[in-house]
C-alpha cells in the first residue's frame, strides 16, 4: 500500500511539472490597448478584444519578440541605443562590382539601406526595415528582378492581415516577398530588424515606396545582399 501511495505521489508531481513547463510565456502587465496599437498586423487578424490580444501574446508575441506594454518596449529601445550616439546619415554604398547593368535596386541587409541605381547613379535611397532573422524570417539574399509591380495590395499571411499602397515583389512565386509602404512603422533603419523585422519583406516609408514604384517596373534587377 506504501509502495502505491508513493508511486502516485511521484506520478502527481511529474504531472504537475510538466503542466508548468508546458505553461505559455506569463504576461505581467499586459496592456492591450498598447499592443492593438503597436501591433495593427496582429489586430487585423484576431481583433481588439483584450482576451484575444493577450492570448497571441503569451502563445506567439512574447516568443516573436513583442513588447506588452510601453514600458518594455520603451526599455529594449533604449538597451538597443545604450552607448550609442545618434544615428548617422549612412553614406551611399558603392556599386556592387562586376553587375551586367547599372540600373537596379540594391538592398543591404547589414546597412539596413536601400538604394536605387539609376544609370549607375544614385538615385533614391532610404533606411529600411527588413526581415527578422531571429525569427527565421531573414530576408533571402541574392540577385532578383521585380515579378510584381501592383499599385494597392492586401498581404495576408499566418498573423498578418495589411493593406500596402505600393507592391514589389522579387522572389519567384510561390514565396512572396518583396518591397512595400509600411505605414504601421515610425521608425527604419539600424537594429530594428533583429528585434521587430517583417516576415521577410522589405518595409519602407510610405514616400519611398511610392518614389521608387514610380520609377522601376517589372523586370527591374534587385540585388539582395
Amino acid at each position: 500500500m506504501r509502495e502505491i501511495k508513493r508511486f502516485l505521489s511521484v506520478a502527481v508531481f511529474a504531472f504537475m511539472l510538466l503542466t508548468v513547463l508546458r505553461m505559455p510565456a506569463k504576461a505581467d502587465g499586459f496592456d492591450a490597448n498598447f499592443y492593438a496599437q503597436k501591433y495593427p498586423d496582429v489586430v487585423a487578424v484576431f481583433g481588439n478584444d483584450p482576451a484575444a490580444l493577450y492570448n497571441h501574446y503569451v502563445t506567439y508575441g512574447a516568443k516573436e519578440g513583442r513588447s506588452q506594454n510601453q514600458a518594455e518596449d520603451t526599455a529594449k529601445y533604449q538597451a538597443m541605443l545604450s552607448g550609442e550616439s545618434a544615428p548617422q546619415a549612412a553614406a551611399a554604398p558603392a556599386a556592387v562590382a562586376g553587375l551586367p547593368y547599372n540600373t537596379y535596386i540594391d538592398v543591404d541587409i547589414d546597412a539596413q539601406t536601400m538604394t536605387y541605381y539609376e544609370n549607375g547613379q544614385v538615385a533614391l535611397q532610404s533606411p529600411i526595415v527588413s526581415g527578422n532573422p531571429n525569427r527565421g524570417n531573414g530576408t533571402p539574399r541574392g540577385t532578383y528582378t521585380i515579378q510584381s509591380h501592383i499599385a494597392g495590395k492586401r498581404l495576408i499571411g499566418p498573423t498578418w492581415n495589411v493593406w500596402v499602397d505600393r507592391w514589389m515583389q522579387f522572389t519567384p512565386n510561390p514565396c512572396h516577398i518583396g518591397l512595400h509602404d509600411a505605414t504601421w512603422r515610425s521608425s527604419f533603419g539600424g537594429e530594428i530588424y533583429k528585434s521587430n523585422g517583417s516576415h521577410g519583406c522589405v518595409n519602407l516609408p510610405h514616400d519611398i515606396a511610392v518614389a521608387l514604384f514610380d520609377r522601376v517596373n517589372v523586370g527591374t534587377p534587385v540585388v539582395v545582399h
